[in-house]
Formats: structure tokens, sequence, C-alpha cells
């Protein structure tokens, strides 16, 4: 999550960056989900991947934060 909110900062337009992060989120979501089910195990697998969900929306915020700081900012 932290590489693609990055990588949205670099490299895209500065008029599509809150698209870019929704996108990374939807991405690192579906990442979760795939883990969870490649390493399955029964035991506590609902607490995990909403860890999991939760760190990537808190990242997500903090970057969208971030971003409108510095969109006013400019």
């Amino acid at each position: 999550m932290l590489a693609g909110a990055l990588a949205v900062a670099v490299f895209a337009p500065e008029g599509s960056l809150f698209q870019g992060l929704v996108a990374v989120l939807a991405a690192a979501i579906v990442v979760a989900f795939v883990l969870q089910i490649a390493f399955y195990r029964a035991e506590g697998l609902v607490s995990r991947l909403s860890l999991a969900l939760t760190g990537n929306v808190v990242i997500t915020a903090a970057f969208a934060i971030v971003f409108q700081v510095l969109a006013q900012i400019q």
C-alpha cells in the first residue's frame, strides 16, 4: 500500500491523485484477500483480514490528507 501510494504521488497527474489512491486501495484489498486465501488458516481469518483492511484504509486516509494539504499550499 505504501509503495502504491508513493507511486501515485510521484507519477499521477495532479488532478487524479485521489482516483489513483482509490485504485491503489482497491488493489491492496484484493491482494490482502488473495494472500489470506493462499495461506489459509481457519483461526483468526476474520481478524487478520479486518486488520489488513483497516491498515489500508488508514494509510489511504493519511495520504489523502497529505495530498489535500499540499494542494492547498500550491
